[in-house]
């Protein structure tokens, strides 16, 4: 029968463990925390393992900062650890807009580790990354950020996540849904943006003079063209939407 086999001590491919993301205590508005740990490569060849802790600095280029360029508004940042085999240079960590970080001159491998978010003024938002041994992350935003607002639509229509989730295919996204129904019984769907069925079914049990019907659900976002989306619909009423956060794996 097939078997597979990894060459002794390398770890698996998608081996991770540690390498916590965190918003500086110090300087957050520009400054991200990296805890120490271990991954395989972005190739699966070279084990890199971090045992210092590591501040990336957006405000500066190159190695420990943002790859080029100067930290922009409203967009989601990669987050690499960064490796140089050959010589043995320091490890060190990066954020870029790019799915290849631009290297440091002697830096030839990299993993992705995680993505962080910057707000209208061009300042990291605050939020909380899991770790653990494990390459299945989850970032929750410390406050839910709005992605719709009062939206009547009837029949699916798409939700752009752009400014508030990575441009991956089926990404798990936590969506918090406000929904202010017109009467009891007036309907909430929401769906992935390529998908066919209603991945998420809200009956309202009041109208919005008694209360709006609240929910937290994981919806995929996937992409259209390059936008990470989502769709939905109602029956009757208005709907406001928020990410509170997604999975991503590294």
């Amino acid at each position: 029968m097939p078997v597979s086999s990894i060459q002794f001590g390398q770890q698996p491919w998608f081996y991770a463990n540690g390498l916590g993301l965190s918003n500086n205590g110090t300087t957050p508005n520009t400054k991200l925390n990296v805890a120490t740990g271990a991954c395989m490569d972005s190739t699966g060849v070279y084990q890199l393992e971090s045992t210092l802790p590591l501040v990336i600095d957006a405000a500066t280029n190159g190695l420990n900062g943002l790859d080029t360029g100067s930290l922009a508004a409203s967009l989601v940042y990669s987050v690499y650890l960064v490796a140089d085999p050959v010589d043995q240079n320091t490890m060190g960590a990066m954020i870029s807009l790019a799915d290849t970080p631009l290297m440091p001159f002697g830096y030839s491998v990299y993993k992705l580790i995680g993505y962080i978010t910057t707000d209208a003024s061009s300042h990291f938002l605050k939020g909380y990354w899991t770790a653990g041994n494990s390459g299945t992350r989850t970032f929750t935003y410390d406050a839910p950020i709005i992605a719709l607002t009062a939206g009547t639509q009837t029949s699916y229509t798409g939700v752009a996540l752009t400014t508030f989730v990575p441009a991956v295919a089926n990404t798990p996204v936590s969506i918090y849904s406000n929904f202010a129904a017109n009467a009891a019984g007036n309907v909430e769907n929401l769906q992935g943006y390529n998908s066919t069925g209603d991945a998420v079914t809200v009956v309202a049990p009041v109208a919005t003079g008694v209360g709006n019907t609240t929910s937290l659900n994981t919806v995929l976002a996937q992409l259209n063209t390059a936008a990470p989306s989502i769709k939905y619909k109602i029956t009757a009423g208005a709907l406001s939407l928020y990410v509170a956060g997604y999975t991503f794996f590294i």
